[in-house]
């Protein structure tokens, strides 16, 4: 993906699908000059900036409720 590529994708959860085969559950945000950052979930350094390795990103859509659950 490119920078401006990285720029239209919106804050939330994603799977992020490497150029090199595989992919990572993530997070998207920005930082205080709305850059986007991405943070894989299995990674111990984060946020991270250089979306060049990345093939695309597919949306996780959570439910605000979750199901089967009483008095939560």
């Amino acid at each position: 993906m490119t920078k401006a590529e990285a720029q239209t994708v919106d804050h939330g959860l994603y799977v992020i699908f490497w150029k090199d085969g595989g992919s990572s559950l993530a997070s998207v945000g920005s930082n205080a000059a709305g850059r986007r950052w991405f943070a894989p979930t299995n990674w111990v350094s984060t946020p991270w900036f250089d979306w060049r390795k990345i093939l695309r990103v597919r949306r996780i859509h959570v439910s605000s409720e979750v199901k089967g659950t009483k008095g939560c």
